[in-house]
């Protein structure tokens, strides 16, 4: 409401507020008058030392904020300032409200608290641009040229019902030189997915002035300001439904990693003891408590652990800046609780987002241009999962079944970690600093014994390059292995049937359902381990070591020429932030021998698993580009042999048996990896054509 339409402010509170105003924000004021208009046109009041001064004050201003925020803005304008400057259009934003009245969208009952001053947590999950929105219309008679002014405090646009100059009831016209704008933004809040129990609510908010462009799609809020209800329509009918929506008077970005969450001391007292090892190695224990009903995969469940908690962002002087999170990728059997693993960090990381990838779209993952009634038909920008997992982790189940041009999309907001918008006239840029966990299935179901690893997932090099660790899980019939995991299925599941009837339970059947740390003290202590302080080595002896770690394998092939590459340094990266990790865990703000050590572990069983060519060669290049040194060398080889062979040949082509033993014969290659060789070539590739069955022709380079 505007304040031409507002009744007189009471002179006794005016006063009161001027003098409080005087005593307890005076060095604000003065401030704001030096900064005032260009740089600053607001003066943020905190409610609770409103309250602390004046409760009676602040409990009118929940409930009447339009006629409490006129006292205040009237003070305000009265404060006798040291500097020729009118405070005459000056806002005063309060903010910070009582817990009890601090809402996350549909947590509250739209009737009960419309016309109440609130506050709205959550996500901004579509944002309009910034438009000009009219404030005070200058209305310009068109039969005598005297003009009107209206306010335009509501809703509609308001017209005048006769011309105050010749009292005739127009024609019309706004005089837009003479009417006063300003700025404005619809922003829509929802639910924070880690709080939302599904798609979450929303609620639609309203900003002007200073506050238009203040937050962008991805940011996390809370927004202060006044519930209304807005009548909607069926048609050209009014409809009994009135929506809420929110005008908004604060708005408060969170600059955090998101991950604020309540700790009491005596849990923070437990947390630190944990990690300081009181209940054993701190990383050990977290994972074992992870997922306690999954039997063992204890080195990818310390991964989990450690990506959730991330390594650190390092910006340079230049403004190039290195990501700290990390991403792994678990490949596998079906079967294997590879899925069970992902949702499970999801449901424990302070902040996350779950994705099924075969039903993921680009525009779901990263963002999207949109033009619906939110924007009244202008363009808005959708935030995808990558943006509403900022600062958080991404979890992506079924990675195979996603299409190849969606997995593309995740490139960028993986490596670089922003998505850059260039869509129907809109120009942004969002942040992506989040971890990635996915999971996926072999290309023909399960594993093969007889093909590379590399071979048997249909995901592209670009893409597996991005994930610093990958896992293989697979499913082997080991007869003691077995007997452990069924005896530790069946029992936990009787276990935890046993303690809904309030039975015994056998201790050792009760460790398998009961973790050591539960769910809310291992998310407290990931929560805190996040903020922790970017740790730097404790000596130079200790990053001594990790270089000549990482030098020793890389030189493990003495740099021959004729050997693949063991490791590139994009791997070295990963190690250093799985090592800032596992500090920050431990809440250590140095890195130590120990912490290096866990890094390398974790890396070195990634490699072992996803890392070896079919002769068991570590080489760089099947993470790097999906094909192994000895496969392009073998490649190579074959379509020379075959080159040879077709042009000594007067048909023009080769029987596919005579080049597959000349190669048996001369280079003593597997059969049946040649075979596999002259499929790819053919299918994949596209060198090879069969001109005849049993017949092969080279039509590419060799």
């Amino acid at each position: 409401m505007s304040a031409q339409s507002q009744p007189e402010p009471e002179p006794d509170l005016t006063e009161r507020l001027s003098d409080w105003l005087r005593r307890d924000y005076k060095t604000e004021v003065e401030a704001l008058a030096q900064h005032y208009p260009n740089e600053q046109r607001s003066l943020e009041i905190d409610w609770r030392e409103l309250h602390r001064s004046n409760p009676d004050v602040a409990d009118d201003y929940l409930s009447e904020p339009d006629r409490m925020q006129q006292y205040l803005e009237e003070a305000l304008r009265l404060f006798d300032l040291p500097i020729d400057v009118s405070l005459a259009r000056a806002h005063a934003r309060v903010y910070n409200l009582p817990d009890l009245h601090t809402y996350y969208p549909g947590e509250f009952s739209p009737t009960d608290h419309a016309g109440m001053y609130r506050a709205i947590t959550g996500e901004i999950s579509k944002a309009t641009d910034v438009y000009s929105k009219i404030e005070e219309a200058a209305f310009e008679c068109q039969v005598c040229g005297t003009l009107t002014r209206i306010p335009q405090s509501g809703r509609d646009f308001q017209e005048p019902h006769e011309c105050q100059g010749c009292e005739r009831q127009g024609p019309f016209q706004v005089n837009f030189d003479q009417s006063e704008f300003v700025d404005a933004q619809k922003l829509r809040v929802q639910t924070p997915p880690e709080v939302a129990a599904g798609a979450g609510q929303d609620v639609d908010v309203f900003v002007e002035d200073d506050l238009a462009d203040v937050a962008t799609v991805g940011d996390r809020v809370t927004v202060t300001g006044t519930v209304h209800l807005e009548q909607q329509t069926q048609g050209n009918s009014l409809s009994h439904k009135f929506e809420p929506y929110v005008e908004g008077h604060h708005i408060a970005v969170e600059e955090t990693d998101h991950t604020d969450i309540e700790i009491a001391s005596e849990e923070r007292q437990r947390i630190r003891e944990l990690a300081d090892g009181a209940e054993g190695d701190p990383l050990e224990v977290a994972a074992e408590s992870l997922a306690p009903k999954i039997y063992g995969y204890q080195h990818i469940k310390r991964a989990l652990v450690l990506a959730s908690v991330g390594g650190s962002r390092v910006v340079y002087p230049t403004g190039d800046a290195d990501r700290g999170d990390f991403h792994v990728l678990l490949l596998g059997d079906p079967g294997t609780a590879k899925s069970k693993l992902g949702d499970r960090i999801a449901d424990i990381a302070a902040r996350s987002v779950s994705v099924d990838a075969s039903d993921a779209r680009k525009a779901g993952l990263t963002t999207a241009a949109t033009r619906d009634d939110f924007g009244d038909g202008q363009w808005t920008i959708d935030a995808g999962a990558f943006v509403k997992a900022n600062e958080g982790l991404l979890w992506l189940d079924e990675l195979d079944d996603m299409s190849p041009d969606v997995r593309a999309s995740m490139l960028a907001p993986m490596s670089k970690q922003t998505i850059s918008v260039s869509k129907a006239g809109i120009n942004a840029t969002f942040s992506t600093r989040a971890a990635v966990i996915a999971a996926g299935n072999p290309l023909h179901g399960r594993f093969s014994e007889y093909e590379p690893i590399a071979e048997q997932f249909d995901l592209e090099p670009s893409l597996l390059s991005r994930f610093d660790l990958i896992y293989t899980v697979k499913d082997k019939p080991d007869p003691e292995e077995d007997r452990e995991i069924a005896r530790h299925m069946l029992s936990g599941r009787d276990a935890a049937k046993r303690a809904g009837q309030d039975l015994e339970i056998d201790e050792e059947d009760a460790e398998r359902i009961v973790p050591t740390v539960e769910d809310d003290i291992l998310r407290k202590w990931i929560a805190l381990a996040k903020r922790q302080p970017d740790p730097v080595f404790e000596s130079e002896a200790v990053r001594e070591k990790l270089e000549d770690s990482f030098n020793s394998l890389r030189g493990i092939y003495d740099y021959n020429e004729d050997q693949p590459v063991p490791v590139t340094f994009r791997k070295l990266e990963g190690i250093v932030r799985v090592t800032e990790a596992a500090a920050k865990f431990e809440f250590s703000e140095v890195i130590t021998e120990r912490h290096a050590r866990i890094a390398t572990e974790a890396v070195g069983k990634s490699m072992r698993d996803f890392g070896q060519d079919e002769d068991g060669n570590f080489d760089a290049d099947i993470q790097e580009t999906g094909t192994s040194k000895s496969q392009k060398d073998r490649k190579q080889t074959l379509a020379k042999t075959i080159q040879r062979l077709q042009d000594e040949s007067e048909q023009g082509h080769v029987g596919e048996e005579t080049v597959v033993d000349e190669l048996v014969t001369e280079h003593g290659y597997d059969r049946d990896r040649i075979y596999s060789d002259i499929q790819k070539m053919r299918m994949e590739d596209g060198v090879l054509i069969e001109p005849k069955q049993g017949y092969l022709k080279h039509i590419g380079r060799a």
